[in-house]
């Protein structure tokens, strides 16, 4: 978390919004649940006269059509992260792993290749699994970055990474872009601009993938559409370039934005969306966003999605809303099979986060492990028939080890992708 990018909540006095009980608005609830929507908007607000479907047509037939999430691993060179596998328990002395040093219940972890292990003008925050696509097993994960120093004006980016338990992943960069439509001399003329959003938490529904965007002035959902990622020429710059190529910023791939949900109401827009999660556990799968509070209880609001193929949300009002009591700094939430939802919480750049676990109208959480420095986003998945909680770290590791096997003794254990036991 970065507070120069990430809107810390405002109206901060406002009280918190009461748990609902099962899922529905108590009496004396309804006005705060009605108040809790979002606006649909079809195209960018600066160019409303295109769509971005429209506009993404246009670039379409201008980059040779869309590649898949395969292709963008295979049709150029993919960069190869390392598999981390040595675990606290196979020491052979026996200790327990220090907090600041590696997460407990660790099941799998990856640190991505060197450069991006220790590049300080990206910050990775969401994560999410094909199991929140299609609840089939994870095979492709997506993580999402944001921009920051040298690399701000890029705006965010997300990393396509193959995995599998048994070897090195994969992984490709695609950076996120809003596409727009403009007329000139009687004709359209299609191009696209960085996408100015603080990229934090992700979800993946269907073929779209829905970011938290928790920018003043454009808090809410921005929304991408997985089956419609291109192929550019790599160079400096973005867009339509002086030959009539587009480039974007040394990337070989575009992913650009198809739809957005902003935040509309009073109660919404008070809301931070620091995070978005997939929620499988009710009859209808949903969105679960929950926010960033360094103090305070962090809230927590539920939008009902539709159906798999469509990708998009069901209703633009809040099915459920609840105050998690005095959960704090919270990174990434999800909601497990039980009923239980699980935070994770960070502590800084010195101290090690936590995995922490409420239930509705419980008064307190409580801490499940430690995680790891800097820990952001969390995503749920079952894995072998076994849960899964997936989270990451944004914090750069300023030392490479010489063996990428070993969780390095020298240096916390920062940027790396892992699942943990719930």
């Amino acid at each position: 978390m970065d507070t120069t990018r990430r809107t810390i909540l405002r109206g901060m006095a406002a009280a918190p919004v009461a748990a609902a009980a099962g899922g529905l608005a108590l009496p004396g609830e309804a006005a705060a649940a009605e108040r809790y929507r979002l606006k649909k908007r079809a195209a960018p607000t600066w160019a409303s006269a295109y769509s971005y479907r429209r506009a993404i047509n246009g670039l379409s037939s201008l980059l040779g059509g869309p590649v898949s999430l395969g292709e963008v691993l295979t049709r150029t060179p993919a960069l190869k992260a390392d598999r981390v596998t040595r675990w606290p328990e196979d020491q052979d002395d026996g200790t327990k792993p220090r907090p600041d040093k590696e997460p407990e219940e660790l099941l799998y972890a990856f640190r991505w290749a060197n450069a991006d292990f220790v590049d300080k003008n990206w910050r990775p925050q969401g994560i999410t699994t094909n199991y929140d696509a299609n609840g089939s097993a994870p095979v492709t994960l997506l993580v999402s970055w944001y921009g920051r120093l040298a690399a701000e004006k890029q705006g965010a980016r997300i990393s396509v990474v193959s995995w599998n338990a048994a070897g090195d992943p994969t992984y490709q960069h695609v950076l996120l872009v809003e596409p727009y439509g403009l007329r000139y001399d009687g004709g359209d003329q299609y191009d696209f601009r960085e996408s100015d959003l603080h990229a934090g938490g992700i979800a993946w529904y269907g073929n779209k993938l829905y970011v938290a965007d928790s920018m003043v002035g454009t808090t809410g959902l921005r929304v991408y559409d997985l089956d419609r990622i291109f192929k550019v020429t790599k160079g400096p710059g973005l867009g339509r370039q002086a030959d009539g190529t587009f480039h974007a910023h040394e990337y070989d791939y575009v992913l650009p934005q198809c739809y957005a949900y902003d935040a509309s109401g009073s109660a919404t827009q008070e809301f931070t969306f620091s995070q978005v999660s997939l929620d499988r556990t009710r009859r209808r799968p949903a969105l679960l966003v929950s926010e960033y509070r360094p103090r305070g209880s962090c809230r927590l609001a539920r939008w009902e999605l539709g159906s798999q193929s469509s990708g998009y949300l069901s209703s633009a009002r809040s099915s459920w809303q609840a105050a998690a009591n005095g959960e704090v700094r919270v990174q990434g939430a999800v909601r497990a099979a039980d009923g239980r939802y699980y935070f994770a919480s960070s502590h800084g750049t010195k101290k090690p986060g936590q995995l922490r676990s409420w239930r509705e109208g419980a008064a307190t959480g409580r801490r499940e492990s430690y995680l790891n420095i800097g820990c952001e986003d969390l995503s749920y998945s079952r894995i072998n028939g076994r849960a899964a909680l997936w989270t990451l770290g944004e914090y750069a590791n300023d030392h490479e080890s010489d063996d990428p096997s070993d969780l390095d003794r020298r240096a916390p254990f920062s940027r790396y992708v892992y699942a943990v036991r719930p």
